[in-house]
């Protein structure tokens, strides 16, 4: 029935490797057997005929476990994408056939619009015959921390998250965090000063920008502390994304918007042989890792305002 293990190594007790932070806007009403319930309006079903994707809930546990597992004060969820994708190949060869197939029929050249009309036939046409392109995207809810946590880099993934939650419960009102600073000054002022609040230090890897000319640098893999950083900043770049440490333990990424990457863990505790075990130590971890941690990345921002 198991299957999540094999996500998150475990030499790296954070479930995630990415996380948008999401702040709940108020309490969440349904737990447990309710929420599970309200949850299978939006279970997922594969994409099917010319539906050319699917987005809906699947267990945490595996195919045939629940739809939420509650573990550490945190409920767990997991949704599963399901995208059909034609080549663009395919559509423009077989345009090409229909296109050619109809000029010599009525002796004439078609127009952009017409063009574009085929085009979307011959994509409604071949979405049946693709092959299915699947990911899961895991999240969990937090009530006692007021967060909301989803494992992906994409923005319009959390959207579809957050819309499906929304979808399956009728209301759920959260808002990404904000701080009363803007995070790319002290990103900025970090990298040029090499001095950070207690507890944070710098990683291996930032994105610099210039703000007039949109030109970028991107440093990976880099001692942060070095005076090729300094010049850039110097001349005009400011930090948009910087990777930092904390307390020597949590290695992670964060962007202008907050959003977390390539989040890890330097040791772990997991000894256990037991998948679900092993699972709900992750989650654990995770959970109460973020919960420390947030509260003083928001506070080296100038404070975390909080939502209305």
């Amino acid at each position: 029935m198991y299957n999540r293990a094999s996500q998150f190594s475990i030499g790296n007790t954070m479930l995630f490797k990415n996380a948008f932070i999401y702040r709940l806007a108020q309490d969440l009403e349904s737990h447990g057997e309710p929420l599970a319930k309200q949850l299978q309006a939006r279970e997922f079903a594969p994409c099917s005929g010319i539906r050319p994707s699917s987005f809906g809930w699947t267990s945490p546990l595996g195919q045939e476990g629940p739809l939420i597992h509650e573990v550490g004060g945190c409920i767990l969820l997991c949704a599963r994408r399901e995208e059909k994708v034609v080549p663009l190949s395919a559509i423009n060869d077989l345009m090409r056939e229909k296109i050619e197939r109809l000029r010599a029929a009525e002796g004439r050249s078609l127009n952009s619009k017409e063009k574009q009309r085929i085009k979307e036939e011959t994509t409604v046409e071949l979405i049946p015959r693709a092959l299915p392109r699947s990911k899961q995207i895991m999240g969990y809810i937090a009530p006692r921390d007021a967060l909301l946590v989803i494992d992906t880099a994409s923005a319009a993934e959390s959207e579809l998250f957050i819309d499906c939650l929304r979808d399956s419960l009728g209301s759920f009102p959260v808002v990404p965090p904000q701080v009363r600073e803007k995070p790319t000054d002290h990103y900025t002022q970090w990298l040029l000063t090499r001095e950070l609040p207690d507890n944070l230090g710098l990683g291996d890897q930032c994105d610099l920008m210039d703000p007039e000319t949109g030109a970028s640098v991107s440093c990976r893999h880099q001692d942060l502390a070095t005076r090729e950083i300094r010049n850039h900043i110097e001349a005009g770049k400011i930090c948009t994304k910087i990777g930092i440490r904390w307390h020597g333990e949590l290695q992670v990424t964060i962007d202008k918007d907050l959003a977390l990457r390539q989040l890890k863990m330097e040791s772990s505790d997991i000894t256990d042989d037991d998948p679900i075990a092993q699972l709900d130590a992750a989650v654990v971890d995770t959970s109460m890792t973020l919960a420390r941690f947030l509260p003083e990345l928001f506070s080296a921002l100038g404070g975390e305002v909080a939502p209305e």
